[in-house]
């Protein structure tokens, strides 16, 4: 089956060949009009996917002043639409060329969070393979979802197993799941409890940290996890392995908690038991593979002790989601608020950063003679 969408702009024709995917996923250009006509005409085309400029207001000799809109006008008159009839529901993706938008459309921090995911028009030109993927999953997604029957089989598209069901039992998730009467509820419930953050399903960098590898060693890594990898919604384009399973897999191979052992002897035991040669993590802060690495730095992704680390402030947190921390080395260096969105510190560990931003670092091992 080919999938079909629009792309929204008020010039930018190209885009909508840069999303498309041949055979798979075919994007219409449209140009700017009278925001419910507008509406009404990606409605009445039946598409999976949208994706809408930012900045519909700037080149529009066709309206006139007192009709000009944003990209979130229209997709607020697409969701509505939607509530109302599920079946027209579709993909919408925030397109622009301001990197700073990220912020605007922060899932955590909008009431409504009307796109399910934002792109820089740079990032697109630089990584169109991997947009094109992302952009076909969500237009598979919807077309599943607007087949499905109320209420959401969540193990059924998660395509969860008898241990992983267990997993999905919480509150947190069955509460999303139920109150998702339109395809983007459960979309939106998906990423932000299962996909964009560490939980009931973790990342490749999660992996290498919990195994204590260094990250890049996580293709080399990838095949012996198969038996954990995550094969429901969304796991073509993000992928993702189930935690629970990848626990278990480090408890047959270790004999014990994983994190318990120095990163050096959790990657000689893996290269041994899956018979390739794997890398210690080295953390972040003391340059050195014997540390007890735990977790993936929030900011930069390698794996790093807890005690080299400080806490994320994080609203509200469900309990299925781990919280998430930040090394020591990116509170010194600030590059956790050159994040998009910049990563706050929670106040309990503020007086800790303070203290980091100006401490000495300690001497790399060999520095030392170890």
């Amino acid at each position: 089956m080919t999938f079909t969408g629009v792309f929204v702009d008020d010039e930018d024709e190209e885009y909508a060949d840069q999303l498309t995917t041949l055979g798979q996923l075919d994007i219409e250009f449209l140009p700017v009009d009278e925001v419910t006509a507008l509406a009404t005409a990606i409605i009445a085309r039946s598409g999976q996917f949208a994706a809408l400029d930012y900045r519909l207001d700037e080149s529009v000799a066709n309206l006139r002043a007192d009709q000009t809109f944003k990209g979130s006008a229209l997709a607020q008159h697409l969701r509505d639409k939607a509530i109302e009839v599920p079946a027209t529901d579709l993909a919408l993706v925030l397109v622009s060329a301001e990197a700073n938008v990220r912020t605007l459309y922060r899932p955590d921090k909008t009431a409504h969070d009307l796109f399910d995911r934002v792109y820089i028009k740079e990032e697109i030109n630089a990584q169109r393979a991997r947009i094109r993927r992302e952009v076909l999953s969500l237009a598979t997604a919807y077309e599943t979802l607007r087949k499905s029957a109320l209420p959401y089989d969540l193990a059924a598209l998660t395509k969860a197993q008898d241990g992983d069901r267990e997993v999905l039992d919480s509150q947190d998730i069955r509460l999303k799941v139920q109150e998702a009467k339109a395809p983007h509820l459960l979309v939106r419930a998906v990423f932000a409890l299962l996909i964009d953050r560490t939980g009931p399903l973790m990342d490749l960098d999660d992996v290498c940290a919990l195994f204590g590898l260094d990250r890049s060693f996580g293709a080399v890594l990838e095949p012996h996890l198969a038996g954990g990898r995550y094969e429901g919604l969304f796991g073509d384009a993000w992928p993702r392995w189930w935690t629970n399973r990848i626990e278990t897999l480090g408890q047959e191979v270790f004999k014990r908690r994983p994190t318990g052992l120095r990163a050096s002897d959790r990657a000689a035991i893996l290269s041994e038991a899956f018979g390739v040669a794997l890398k210690p993590a080295v953390s972040p802060w003391t340059r050195s593979p014997h540390e007890l690495i735990a977790v993936a730095c929030a900011c930069c992704r390698r794996g790093v002790e807890i005690a080299h680390t400080v806490a994320i402030f994080e609203a509200a947190l469900p309990k299925v989601l781990a919280r998430r921390r930040i090394c020591w080395d990116c509170v010194q260096t600030d590059a956790h608020l050159a994040a998009s969105p910049p990563l706050i510190i929670d106040e309990i560990d503020e007086s800790l950063a303070q203290e980091v931003r100006v401490m000495a670092r300690p001497a790399a091992p060999n520095e030392a003679g170890a």
